[in-house]
């Protein structure tokens, strides 16, 4: 293969791959040149490295998640800047995120295999419970809530452990960040209903309920909120009924079933207080041999992207050389793939053997089976049920006139009845792109939607100017994190 240039620098990291990019920060596979190991950079696009808005989160991520040592974490090496740009410096997992796995069984019509799902879980609710119940050097807790809790933000290695990452916009009591009241930031189908509510808090709780979301949707192997529009999206969140596992065909235990319930609720006195409170009942509802081990989710990781994670160890090769590449993944405890070790896209059979099929059974409540949720559609049986009662209204009232023909009456005046109809849930393929947005108190002039393309933003209350060094000591053109 061709030897290929590296992408640039970043400090002491020389940027190897591309390895993700969104609207706001691209992420490259790097090599430590001083450890020689690969790691991962996450850089803001240019356009935003300059805006204090972004900058401060960036800060907060790398505070944050470089205070929380839980393995159930990724962890933040430092802070850098390279040419006055910043860029923060993580471990890097190799494997994929779980919204990639889930799309790829998704669209083999396979949902994930409930004992998977569950260590998948079990090991990011792990990291969360540790990132909420932090406390600083005084023993104060530190107060942190996600707040975007979803399946792009939980990694899931080739070691078959699962980690949780991206704490850009985690609440904790000492961000540097200041937010308007009630502005809600994550994507969509995963929000907390109280997050969009003004009369309700955000608390730990917010992060179980995305969890939850996160757990339904890899074994029901579908969305479980997801609208045509974005105040769509919100209007399923905070009212569209939200099914039982087993109401769908899905093979689980009716345990399990009700603790995921549970912890779906939107009633805080019911839904579980803690992360770790949800993970006991998800591992007391799914009784023995139910919940997998790490070498169970190894071997799904295997399966499904072994074929690009070969070619991802072809393209170290081209950037690095075959002697160094094989050298560096060493070090990084990496096992080198050779070319060709496994096809890009794994065989239906392969599949069959580690993802059962999705559940295909639809929502059925009442006497609403199988009708989609579709929201343009709302006003057909309010209108049905509102014309129905005032004939029925004027009927009575043209025979009450009938019987006493002889009395003077005044006017008979008839109060226009409407009925509210709670919506079926619809059936929903995976989208092509994640909704997610900024929304200040729901008012809809303040909405920012981000579909991994760019941004387009309302106007932000006035963020306090901190400089980086600040929040440590800088060396070397690095700012190292208290």
């Amino acid at each position: 293969m061709p030897r290929t240039a590296p992408l640039g620098r970043a400090g002491n990291y020389e940027l190897l791959l591309d390895l993700a990019s969104g609207g706001m920060a691209t992420v490259y596979i790097a090599r430590a040149t001083d450890r020689d190991v690969l790691v991962a950079v996450k850089r803001p696009h240019k356009h935003l490295a300059s805006d204090k808005m972004f900058l401060t989160m960036l800060l907060d991520e790398a505070r944050v998640a470089s205070a929380i040592d839980h393995p159930g974490v990724v962890r933040v090496r430092e802070l850098g800047f390279e040419a006055g740009e910043p860029f923060i410096v993580l471990d890097y997992v190799e494997g994929c995120a779980l919204s990639d796995l889930r799309k790829d069984l998704s669209a083999a019509d396979r949902a994930m295999a409930t004992k998977v799902a569950l260590r998948i879980v079990l090991d990011a609710l792990a990291g969360l419970h540790a990132a909420h119940e932090l406390k600083d050097e005084t023993g104060k807790p530190l107060g942190i809530i996600h707040r975007d809790i979803s399946p792009h933000n939980v990694l899931v290695g080739v070691d078959g452990a699962s980690r949780l990452t991206d704490f850009g916009i985690a609440k904790a009591e000492d961000r540097l960040q200041v937010t308007r009241t009630h502005e809600v930031k994550g994507k969509l189908a995963y929000l907390a209903p109280e997050r969009v509510d003004r009369r309700r808090t955000c608390n730990r709780q917010s992060d179980v309920f995305s969890m939850g979301v996160v757990l339904w949707e890899c074994l029901a192997g579908r969305r479980l909120f997801r609208g045509e529009q974005a105040v769509d999206t919100l209007d399923e969140v905070m009212h569209a009924p939200i099914p039982r596992l087993r109401q769908l065909g899905a093979n689980v235990p009716p345990d399990l079933d009700e603790a995921l319930a549970r912890a779906l609720s939107r009633d805080l006195a019911v839904r579980y207080k803690t992360a770790a409170e949800l993970a006991a009942a998800l591992e007391r509802g799914a009784g023995r041999g139910n919940v997998g081990t790490a070498s169970d989710v190894a071997e799904v990781i295997d399966v499904v992207f072994g074929g690009r994670l070969s070619l991802r160890h072809q393209q170290l090769r081209g950037v690095l050389g075959a002697n160094v590449a094989t050298r560096v993944l060493a070090a990084s405890k990496l096992r080198e793939r050779p070319p060709g070790a496994a096809a890009l896209v794994p065989s239906p059979h392969l599949l069959a053997s580690i993802a059962p099929v999705a559940p295909t059974q639809r929502y059925a409540f009442g006497g609403l089976k199988d009708v989609p949720y579709r929201r343009e559609r709302r006003w057909l049986l309010p209108l049905l049920v509102g014309t129905g009662t005032g004939v029925l209204i004027g009927s009575i009232g043209i025979g009450v006139l009938a019987s006493r023909k002889h009395e003077t009456m005044p006017p008979l005046a008839t109060t226009p009845t409407s009925a509210t109809v709670s919506p079926d849930a619809r059936l929903a393929s995976f989208p092509p792109e994640e909704q997610s947005l900024v929304v200040d108190g729901l008012d809809a002039g303040e909405i920012e939607l981000d579909n991994g393309l760019g941004t387009s933003r309302s106007p932000r209350s006035p963020i306090p100017s901190r400089h980086p060094a600040a929040i440590g000591t800088v060396h070397n053109g690095f700012t190292k994190l208290r």
